[in-house]
């Protein structure tokens, strides 16, 4: 019983389930982010929720970081390819 007591001071409010699109870019990273602290403030969206949501924006946003940088290092390298198969 003493590990519920929490619950009941709990106050959100009943919403409809909203379905978003995944982020695809950082900017949608940080207006989902965005979105998320005024539903904590607005006590819409429970703070362990918004919590994993910050989690997971920070491993997409490593991997968006990854992913661009092998992008950029290959674009580079082809680039040094064909100035090196331009000279004589």
């Amino acid at each position: 019983m003493g590990r519920l007591g929490g619950r009941k001071n709990r106050h959100y409010v009943e919403t409809d389930e909203v379905t978003i699109a995944p982020p695809s870019t950082p900017e949608d990273v940080k207006n989902l982010l965005a979105q998320a602290m005024a539903d904590v403030r607005a006590r819409k969206l429970d703070p362990r929720i918004a919590s994993t949501l910050t989690y997971m924006s920070g491993a997409f946003l490593k991997a968006f970081e990854t992913t661009e940088m092998e992008q950029r290092l290959t674009r580079l390298e082809k680039e040094l390819q064909q100035k090196k198969e331009e000279k004589p």
